[in-house]
């Protein structure tokens, strides 16, 4: 008898030992690091929610280093993955990997996308299809389609002018309409409060002006007199003669219109319109809408950018003036 109950506390002790081992072992798998030194992305398909799987994809993906007893672990406390794209950063341990897999705590991934200065929607449109998982087209659309009850500062059919430039942080998988409402936002919060009349112009013309003397110059200081400038033609009933204007209709990139490009019916066309254009023909930024707010008078109506390295803005009173520059720095 005394033989039976000796055996029978060493098999005890032997399991209890047995299991104390496995449940360190269990504790030291659920806080191990993570194996990641930089942001990753694990995704568990709808076909692939079974945690056996799972936890080898983990394992051969170098998510994790350890496995042992997260089967019992997981079956222990009944836990059920969830499918969707997880983003795995470099603080995180085991044990809160699979958590957030069983919680559906996904991270949803982001992108970082510059608008530069100037933008116009279709070059947008470019810069967001090649970061996100939509057309330019789609994009495009988009603007058309949106609806702009909310923003009630938007004064045309047309979002041109008011999808701000800027560096931004869009979810990998967000929507053409959710990248429109941050930027708008964002304009809305930048740009809107510097947007307004000036003593000739409405807000919206000066949106309107801005987007042009956005492309034609980029030093600050000379925005404000080539805003002022074209507040010269304006006034006189001049043609605004802008490139930039022609270049829009063309999408061509060229810095000077070519003689058929200044014979396009166009209300953009300012070689063949007096007055703004419909819209903006970009999407300008906070300093070329300040410039046209606060421009500089001055008796200038031409003006040209030289061939120099850097640049430099030739401004001149007369016609005859303005050929004699072109002659000079544009050879």
């Amino acid at each position: 008898m005394k033989k039976t109950i000796y055996w029978i506390l060493l098999i005890v002790s032997l399991l209890g030992i047995a299991g104390a081992i496995y449940v360190v072992n269990v504790v030291n798998t659920l806080g191990s690091p993570v194996l990641v030194t930089k942001n990753t992305i694990f995704q568990v398909k709808d076909d692939q929610k079974d945690w056996q799987d799972i936890i080898k994809n983990l394992k051969e993906q170098n998510i994790i280093s350890k496995t042992e007893g997260l089967d019992f672990y997981i079956s222990f406390r009944k836990l059920s993955p969830q499918s969707a794209k997880y983003n795995i950063t470099p603080n995180m341990n085991t044990d809160q990997v699979i958590k957030m897999i069983a919680r559906g705590l996904l991270t949803r991934p982001e992108v970082t996308i510059t608008i530069p200065e100037g933008s116009d929607i279709y070059e947008i449109g470019d810069i967001l299809s090649s970061g996100l998982d939509f057309s330019r087209e789609d994009f495009i659309q988009a603007t058309k389609d949106f609806d702009k009850i909310k923003y009630n500062f938007i004064e045309n059919n047309s979002l041109q002018g008011y999808l701000y430039p800027d560096t931004y942080r869009f979810f990998d998988n967000s929507t053409p309409e959710e990248v429109i409402i941050k930027m708008l936002n964002n304009f809305q919060k930048k740009a809107l409060p510097s947007l307004k009349n000036n003593d000739k112009l409405s807000a919206y013309e000066v949106l309107i002006l801005a987007s042009i003397v956005e492309k034609e110059v980029f030093r600050p200081e000379d925005r404000k007199i080539v805003a002022g400038i074209f507040m010269n033609r304006l006034k006189d009933g001049m043609k605004l003669q802008s490139d930039a204007t022609v270049n829009f209709i063309t999408q061509s990139g060229r810095a000077q219109s070519t003689l058929d490009d200044l014979k396009i019916d166009s209300p953009y066309n300012t070689y063949q319109v007096i007055g703004l254009p419909p819209t903006p023909i970009t999407n300008p930024s906070f300093d070329a809408i300040k410039s046209v707010v606060e421009y500089q008078p001055n008796e200038y109506y031409f003006f040209l950018t030289s061939r120099d390295n850097p640049p430099k803005t030739i401004f001149s009173k007369t016609f005859e003036e303005h050929t004699k520059a072109k002659k000079q720095y544009l050879p």
